[in-house]
């Protein structure tokens, strides 16, 4: 393992993503392994991540966390002042406020119509209705771009812009749509593609 000993166990585009690049641009060493879909299921990975997805992030003393907002907390709280705020400052429950809504509002209403409603002919009404609770979710984010940006937190990047990067590349019928809609969200997703450090995980991860 690297020095740091840390492990990210990840699949192309999915909730790896941002994790992957918050320690891309923190530039910490890490070990990736990419994941297929059948490996995810199999007990060997149930072990690390009961819930057979990704990501999930082998810690330097052997314990694994898992869920994505909670690895990218964890590595900035880690690292302090350099992609979030102090820890206990007020900038830093704003960033620590972006980092839950997108996790537990678009994340969790995007796994709805990815997971548990698409194809199935019955349930056409309940996933328009989440995809449209998507698209109304990016825009509250749009707002508060309009607001402050660039960035969510204003003029400071953060790992909460590589999170709502990841976010829009799942978005329906199409991420360039929502850029369409959403041209601060845009603006923002431009800027994060082009930082130099993320160029090789991007890469990698096919975005």
């Amino acid at each position: 393992m690297p020095e740091a000993g840390f492990r990210l166990y990840g699949f192309p585009r999915w909730g790896s993503l941002a994790p992957q690049l918050v320690l891309e641009e923190l530039g910490v060493p890490y070990d990736m392994v990419w994941m297929t879909r059948e490996a995810m299921k199999a007990p060997a990975y149930r072990a690390i991540n009961p819930l057979g997805y990704v990501p999930a992030l082998q810690l330097p003393d052997g314990r694994t966390i898992i869920e994505s907002s909670a690895i990218v907390q964890y590595l900035t709280n880690a690292h302090p002042g350099r992609l979030a705020p102090l820890p206990g400052t007020p900038d830093d429950a704003l960033y620590c406020q972006w980092l839950a809504f997108m996790n537990a509002e678009v994340y969790a209403t995007i796994n709805c119509y990815e997971h548990f409603l698409d194809g199935a002919a019955e349930t056409k009404s309940a996933q328009g209705k989440a995809e449209a609770k998507v698209t109304e979710l990016f825009g509250i984010l749009d707002d508060v771009l309009a607001a402050g940006g660039p960035w969510l937190l204003g003029q400071a990047y953060s790992a909460a812009d590589p999170y709502l990067f990841m976010l829009t590349q799942w978005h329906r019928p199409s991420k360039e749509a929502l850029y369409a809609r959403y041209p601060r969200i845009a603006a923002l997703c431009q800027a994060v593609k082009a930082r130099p450090k993320l160029q090789a995980a991007l890469q990698a991860n096919g975005v």
